[in-house]
């Protein structure tokens, strides 16, 4: 978003938490998360009193109090909580204030852009916002850097995200234990479990630089997200852009992707079933397998981030 808009010729600031240095000030996480919308709203009220011209491109909750210009939703924190957690999140807990601050933040803004019709479907049903001012616009990223030049063996399935309860973690190493003889690759940016450490099939690596992730997926086999919620991940089509096929549970991405009957995306229904879906494609004899890949990544100019930016150019200009 900001190299479009810098292209356009627009000054862009970024309101993150170093903006503020609230980082340096507040060492408690769960004050910080509180805090943080307050101040961004706070501080662009001001602005907009002040007489200065700009418009405001909001992430999720980070703005609830003002009247944002463009609302992006990645996800829907009430129903992420509520598919893992199997409950509603309390309204004092963590996870109930930033379902708040997402409601008035949706009801607040101009428009909304969902990255997926489940997200959108999921601010409407649950923040009863109405499906009128929410837009579908997908996550897109630069071709350029995911590609599938010099693909080396594909040996590895592969887990890139958080090592966590909401990516399906204890699926995961299920899924690791009944394929002792397939090589895992997890690719997190936290330790894994300590019950990872007794299988032998099983690489971790912590904190891969993004510039790093081309090279991941071009020596996987097949990416493996057994995540029970996600909006529109970038992990997906990143993997799909160096030619990777997914499998994952009907989700995010993969629930869009497979439903529009894009190459390489298998859903599976449970976790066995994702053991047997990886399986299949570690199997695949490689002629049948590389040509997998090959119909993949001819059909990646579907995420380029040029039509990202046709987007928000038309957007930008409609609103100047």
């Amino acid at each position: 978003q900001c190299n479009i808009l810098k292209n356009l010729g627009v000054k862009v600031i970024i309101l993150d938490k170093a903006y503020f240095k609230i980082s340096n000030k507040i060492r408690n996480k769960k004050i910080q998360v509180a805090l943080y919308p307050i101040l961004v709203s706070l501080y662009l009220t001001l602005q907009k009193l002040r007489g200065v011209t700009f418009k405001v491109i909001a992430h999720g909750y980070c703005s609830p109090f003002y009247r944002n210009d463009i609302l992006i939703a990645h996800g829907n924190m009430k129903c992420y909580f509520q598919t893992v957690m199997k409950k509603k999140p309390n309204r004092l807990s963590g996870s109930g204030l930033l379902s708040f601050y997402e409601r008035l933040a949706g009801s607040f803004s101009k428009n909304i852009w969902a990255v997926s019709n489940k997200v959108k479907s999921e601010w409407n049903e649950l923040y009863n916002i109405n499906s009128h001012k929410i837009k579908v616009v997908r996550n897109f990223i630069n071709l350029e850097q995911f590609d599938c030049t010099d693909v080396n063996e594909a040996q590895y399935v592969t887990f890139v995200g958080r090592l966590e309860k909401g990516k399906g973690i204890d699926d995961l190493y299920y899924i690791c234990k009944n394929l002792p003889d397939t090589s895992f690759h997890l690719v997190s940016s936290i330790p894994a479990p300590q019950n990872f450490a007794s299988l032998n099939n099983v690489l971790t690596s912590i904190a891969v630089p993004y510039a790093k992730m081309p090279e991941i997926f071009k020596k996987s086999r097949v990416l493996i997200l057994p995540s029970y919620y996600e909006g529109y991940e970038l992990v997906t089509i990143e993997a799909l852009c160096c030619g990777c096929p997914v499998i994952g549970y009907n989700v995010g991405a993969i629930r869009e992707l497979y439903a529009e009957s894009f190459p390489g995306v298998f859903i599976a229904n449970n976790k066995e079933d994702l053991a047997q879906v990886a399986y299949e494609l570690i199997s695949l004899d490689n002629e049948k397998y590389y040509h997998l890949r090959q119909t993949i990544y001819s059909k990646r100019e579907l995420f380029s981030e040029e039509r990202y930016a046709e987007i928000l150019t038309a957007a930008f200009n409609e609103k100047k």
